[in-house]
């Protein structure tokens, strides 16, 4: 059965609706009239009670409630007995509620296992890409880890190259000296100087110099000491060596004048020095030098030779051999000459150009040093 104001369906027994608060059918039964009964007096003894409190505003004209306590909701507790048949009366249970909290966690958990379904198969395709090509996979690091692996990667190329380049420098070394044997006795000796005399790139600090005593320049692949002047000769030294006992060996052609030669064992400050020098003609001078001033020289040895090769544009190769006090000179490989002397036991090395009687220019080429 339904309520006839509300359309609900009504518990058995009932005589109120208990949604709406109608009279139901069980309401009228004891009196035996319908809700279609005309309205008739009735003596105050069979007044019905009032109608129940309902939610539906205030009582009409400002009238306080009968009841002190509105009824409970009527899906949470029985309407009250009076209202009631005490027949057997069996109440409906009201629908259960949606959990929401539940449909809510389930909703994020699907979400969260799509997202990591997704998320599990980007992986493995990125990693079975890696696995496929790895010279292509670039990890993604910090500015200061990738700074820091740049500096690192940097160094290491650096490094590489540096022994790269002292293993040639030494397999270069090795090679250079296998072939420039010491031809001067006693032989052996150690390499110490080579320069082809081409440019001041070896870094002896040969002096490159223009003055109107002389000139001092790299010129066609040679390195030239020139003077205008006559009776003067015009030295070029390496500032940047420092020989004791060595075999120091040049080769040189005289463009144009007298005689060319070498210093060694000398002070370029003071014009303390050895001087060996062979001349166009055919002689040779071996002199020791106190000072610049041609006044404190004494000759070791000097005279003609044979060895040497006469005329301008001549190769001549000359060298000294020096031990200790013992000083020995050679033109083109051959021995001339010895004497000794032990006033100077180091200093640097030079080449120069004497002007006996003539303006002279000479060039010279690969220098070499060994020392013992």
């Amino acid at each position: 059965m339904n309520c006839s104001a509300c359309a609900r369906q009504l518990p058995a027994g009932v005589t109120y609706c208990p949604n709406c608060g109608t009279p139901t059918p069980a309401y009228y039964a004891p009196t035996g009239t319908t809700p279609d009964n005309p309205t008739v007096a009735s003596s105050l003894s069979n007044e019905p009670p009032p109608p129940p409190y309902t939610n539906y505003g205030s009582q009409p004209y400002g009238m306080p409630s009968p009841y002190s306590t509105p009824p409970p909701a009527p899906y949470n507790t029985q309407p009250p007995a009076s209202y009631i048949s005490n027949s057997d009366v069996q109440l409906t249970p009201p629908p259960p509620s949606q959990r929401r909290g539940n449909r809510t966690g389930l909703i994020i958990g699907v979400v969260v296992l799509v997202l990591v379904v997704v998320v599990g198969g980007v992986l493995a395709v990125s990693h079975s890409g890696s696995q496929g090509n790895t010279s292509t996979a670039t990890p993604t690091v910090a500015p200061a880890q990738a700074a820091a692996t740049a500096q690192a990667h940097a160094t290491a190329s650096a490094l590489t190259a540096l022994t790269a380049t002292a293993q040639v420098q030494a397999t270069a070394t090795a090679s250079v000296i296998a072939a420039n044997p010491n031809p001067y006795t006693p032989g052996s000796g150690k390499l110490a100087l080579i320069d082809p005399l081409s440019d001041n790139g070896k870094g002896y600090a040969w002096n490159a110099s223009t003055g109107t005593d002389g000139n001092c320049a790299f010129s066609g692949g040679a390195y030239h000491s020139s003077t205008p002047k006559t009776n003067f000769f015009y030295v070029c030294s390496a500032d940047a060596t420092d020989f004791s006992n060595f075999a120091f060996e040049v080769q040189f052609k005289i463009l144009q004048g007298d005689c060319g030669g070498m210093i060694f064992r000398a002070d370029s400050n003071s014009g303390k020095l050895y001087f060996f020098e062979a001349c166009q003609d055919g002689t040779y001078l071996f002199s020791r030098y106190m000072d610049y001033t041609g006044n404190n020289v004494k000759d070791l040895a000097g005279g003609s030779s044979a060895a040497i090769t006469t005329g301008l544009n001549q190769s001549n190769v000359i060298a000294v051999v020096a031990q200790g006090s013992t000083l020995s000179i050679y033109v083109n490989k051959q021995k001339i000459a010895s004497a000794s002397d032990s006033t100077f036991n180091h200093g640097l090395i030079g080449l120069f150009a004497d002007s006996s009687s003539h303006p002279t220019e000479v060039a010279f080429n690969n220098a070499k040093v060994w020392t013992y």
